[in-house]
């Protein structure tokens, strides 16, 4: 190989970084506005992540059953919950928008908003 095949390659290969890197701020960035705490269908709180200065922690009492919801800065998770299995705690926190926790026993969902930019599929 000639220098100037190296220089090709180093320039190709700074021109996939780079726009890796302008892909990847362009769809992603901070899409995450806030969380929703529903129970039963509907909406028990709305919190922005925006307003949230410290760690807040939510506790559902329902006829369903009880869930402890810490919502931090950027971020939403289940800490304790009267179900069995206890599925929602072990999911861990969700920061995208569109992501969502689960406890079906305690009919409780807790879903990040937002406006999303992310790809989710692409169809032909």
């Amino acid at each position: 190989m000639k220098k100037y095949d190296y220089i090709v390659i180093i320039f190709i290969l700074c021109a996939a970084a780079a726009g890796f890197v302008w892909v990847n701020a362009a769809v992603s960035g901070d899409a995450a506005e806030g969380v929703i705490i529903e129970v039963d269908g509907a909406e028990y709180a709305k919190y922005y992540f925006n307003e949230i200065s410290e760690i807040k922690t939510v506790e559902v009492f329902t006829k369903f059953g009880y869930n402890r919801v810490e919502i931090g800065k950027n971020y939403a998770r289940v800490t304790d919950a009267s179900c069995p299995n206890k599925l929602d705690v072990h999911m861990g926190a969700v920061t995208g928008s569109g992501q969502m926790i689960v406890c079906l026993p305690n009919r409780l969902i807790v879903r990040i908003f937002g406006n999303d930019k992310s790809i989710d599929a692409v169809a032909k």
